[in-house]
């Protein structure tokens, strides 16, 4: 804060800062105040940092002029927000300021501590399985009733056969040998039947 005893002429300037990511970028709001009965206009507004690192003076437009305080009201204010990154660890505002009667001041913050916590990285997320698709009822298919095979018939064995058919001839030939013999023996009764008579 800037202040001349003999005009009273002031401006102030305060900053909050936030760390809005996990790799430790902040955001710093700056109020800036004028506490004298007539407009002041800035310039050279300016950040300084402890470290070199990226970073962005303004979100929104700079502002450029501060509204005279009236008569028995508080300060006068304005405010904008700056980006800060890693590695810096502080930041300050420097700006030059300029009364309508010229009255002219340097003007600065103090330092702003970028030591807040920071947001903390979100799990990795696995791969998403897609939903199983739940079985849909399984259709039951009728199964045909099996076919019941008759039980093969056995046939039924037969009386056995005795003798083999090749004994067929020689049945034939004993029967024609007892109807022979038969005869043989009629005709030698007959012969033996006749008597011969003496001349």
């Amino acid at each position: 804060m800037f202040a001349s005893p003999a005009s009273a002429h002031a401006t102030g300037a305060t900053g909050s800062a936030v760390c809005v990511s996990v790799d430790g970028t902040y955001e710093i709001t700056w109020k800036l105040t004028n506490d004298y009965p007539a407009a002041v206009t800035l310039g050279d507004v300016k950040l300084e940092l402890d470290k070199n690192a990226k970073s962005t003076l303004s979100t929104t437009t700079v502002p450029t002029t501060i509204a005279a305080r009236p008569a028995g009201s508080p300060l006068t204010e304005v405010s904008f927000t700056s980006v800060v990154a890693k590695p810096a660890t502080r930041v300050k505002l420097t700006y030059k300021a300029r009364w309508a009667d010229n009255y002219r001041a340097q003007g600065a913050s103090g330092w702003v501590q970028l030591t807040g916590p920071c947001p903390k990285p979100s799990p990795s997320k696995s791969p998403s399985k897609s939903p199983s698709a739940s079985p849909s009822p399984s259709q039951s298919t009728s199964v045909p009733p099996s076919t019941s095979v008759p039980p093969s018939t056995t046939p039924t064995p037969g009386l056995p056969v005795t003798g083999s058919s090749s004994t067929m001839p020689l049945v034939g030939t004993g029967a024609a040998l007892v109807v022979g013999g038969v005869a043989l023996v009629a005709t030698l009764r007959r012969r033996r039947r006749v008597t011969f008579t003496a001349e």
